[in-house]
């Protein structure tokens, strides 16, 4: 960064600092913009707006226009913070094959999972303050108040941290700085499997609630930040591909059968510990916690299990990866979404029905049979303000930065990273020639091969 007169240089880009200048530039730069990329950008703002002003309603103390009561303590916007957190981590992990194993086949992930993960994880906390009203008191708590038996101190500290490092992470991958980028990014795969399980333990801690209480809650947590940053990327790279964004020549043959291997994984993941969640919760002699399985399969909770959670989630996802003449870049970014859509749900399910279910009085507020929740415009409008954010920042990054596939990519020296390490014009013929149809694997290559396969076979 260099500052001379009036004037900024950026990223290699000369900004105007002065008032005149700085509008006369930004009317040019819409000028340049296509129709569509206009209209997709008064879209985001439109509901960026809107998010602004539920973020404004939300802050004045004492105001009631959240949907949260004595009986309900935890609402959307919790849900969105989960949300958004897990996807951070999710996305490091779908990218760890190339950050930290070396696999080939994953490496056109690094760039934009990074992007993706800081703008997912500033939105999380943006929410969480919201929610808290006073967020301050939670950074100076978990400086100055060392409980190291709370789950809810270690989730602070390792998000915290998880933000420097995926910062730095950035910043060493735009700057040219090699070493500091390999251990950034090996600190952030590890940073992706601690968050999201200190996430789970600060639900699965509290025995009051027996339908968050256990061991498995930590576990579910992780495999659906996985399924879920693996979701995010394969929207993204279908729009690569489509859009012909910078690196889209390894898009379709190499990044969304990639995607699509990941995809598969995570929904078998998840799908079995929601299984098992159900089957333990219906056969449980805990009367709070069958009440509360019994109101997600069967009772008020039953739509958004069935329908948004399994059928959209779940099931649709899957079919379209099985089905050959489904696996494409089209059928893949549409699996993808419904799976992102799927975790959504799941979360706000979890979040739900670990409450639904009131085990006797509270603040003198007594809820039969089911306690009730609907939530306000207000938090409505800050979930929607929260995608626009991401979206239209993610856009910004796509423009304006060099989201080509980087030299550095591995952390540790791996046996196998040596042989990988500067095969990427090999791979790139592999991942073609398959994409005609023609595809054999051998050597050094077979892994990009085995990929290009998969697309080939897609295509």
């Amino acid at each position: 960064m260099q500052v001379g007169g009036s004037t900024l240089t950026l990223g290699g880009r000369v900004v105007p600092t002065t008032p005149r200048a700085a509008g006369a530039a930004l009317v040019r730069e819409v000028r340049s913009m296509s129709f569509g990329l206009r209209i997709w950008m008064i879209f985001l703002s439109t509901f960026l707006a809107i998010g602004g002003v539920s973020a404004l309603l939300a802050l004045p103390p004492g105001w009631e226009i959240m949907g949260t009561k004595p009986s309900f303590e935890w609402g959307l916007l919790i849900v969105g913070y989960v949300f958004f957190a897990i996807i951070t981590s999710g996305l490091c992990l779908s990218s760890s094959g190339a950050t930290v194993f070396g696999i080939e086949r994953f490496r056109p992930f690094e760039k934009r999972h990074a992007i993706l993960a800081v703008l997912s994880l500033t939105t999380a906390f943006g929410i969480i303050a919201l929610e808290l009203h006073y967020p301050i008191r939670m950074v100076f708590g978990a400086v100055l108040v060392i409980a190291p038996t709370s789950p809810m101190w270690w989730m602070g500290v390792f998000y915290g941290a998880y933000l420097v490092v995926l910062l730095v992470e950035v910043w060493s991958m735009f700057t040219d700085h090699p070493r500091i980028h390999q251990w950034a990014c090996t600190a952030a795969a590890g940073i992706a499997v601690c968050a999201p399980t200190t996430l789970g333990a600060v639900f699965g801690v509290i025995a009051a609630k027996p339908f968050w209480h256990g061991l498995f809650t930590p576990v579910l947590m992780v495999a659906s930040a996985f399924l879920a940053g693996t979701s995010l990327l394969g929207m993204v790279f279908y729009f690569v591909h489509r859009l012909k964004l910078a690196d889209h020549e390894r898009a379709a043959p190499i990044a969304i059968p990639a995607v699509r291997l990941l995809l598969a994984i995570g929904l078998t993941l998840v799908s079995a510990l929601v299984v098992r969640q159900v089957v333990a919760g219906l056969n449980s002699d805990e009367l709070a916690l069958r009440q509360a399985t019994e109101a997600l399969v069967s009772g008020p909770l039953a739509a958004q299990f069935w329908g948004l959670r399994v059928v959209a989630g779940f099931v649709v996802p899957a079919i379209l990866l099985i089905l050959p003449f489904t696996r494409t870049p089209a059928g893949t970014a549409i699996a993808s979404g419904l799976a992102l859509v799927g975790v959504f749900f799941d979360r706000l399910t979890f979040v739900t029905a670990g409450q639904i279910y009131p085990r006797g009085t509270l603040a003198g507020t007594v809820s039969y049979p089911y306690a009730e929740y609907t939530p306000s415009p207000v938090e409505i409008g800050i979930i929607l303000g929260a995608l626009a954010f991401i979206a239209m920042a993610y856009t910004l990054a796509e423009r304006y930065l060099d989201m080509g596939e980087t030299d550095v990519h591995v952390g540790i020296a791996w046996p196998w990273v040596k042989k990988h390490a500067h095969d990427d014009e090999h791979d790139l013929e592999h991942a073609e020639t398959g994409a005609e149809g023609d595809v054999e694997a051998a050597g050094a290559g077979g892994l990009a091969a085995a990929g290009a396969s998969t697309a080939g076979a897609g295509s």
